[in-house]
């Protein structure tokens, strides 16, 4: 069984992916769809170089085939997920055990019931 979310992903770099985060019970993985970056709309995701800035330098959960991107964080590996606002957006922070983290933006919806299917 798995949920799966429209989110962005946002960059330590101020970029933003957006793409589908799916949360199964082995892993959550986020698959990029564009990069929807208002700096770099016309900027892809593709390459190595691109992937590690793209995943905010956590080369271990990036996979990047040359044509897709996506984010892999093995459930194990997991040691939190919160709800986190900033001004009328709120986000998702997943916390990895390794101290690295990750923010999924959910706009103004409630992020809720990704967090909770996160941390079951």
């Amino acid at each position: 069984m798995s949920d799966t979310w429209t989110v962005n992903y946002l960059l330590d770099d101020g970029g933003r992916l957006t793409g589908k985060i799916e949360v199964k019970s082995d892993e959550v993985r986020f698959d990029a769809m564009y990069d929807s970056s208002n700096a770099e709309i016309v900027k892809g995701i593709l390459g190595a170089a691109g992937s590690f800035a793209a995943s905010g330098g956590h080369v271990a959960y990036v996979r990047d085939t040359g044509t897709e991107f996506s984010v892999v964080l093995p459930q194990a590996d997991i040691a939190s997920a919160e709800q986190v606002k900033k001004g009328l957006m709120k986000r998702a922070v997943i916390t990895m055990k390794d101290g690295s983290e990750f923010t999924f933006d959910y706009g103004m919806l409630s992020p809720k019931k990704l967090v909770a299917a996160i941390n079951d």
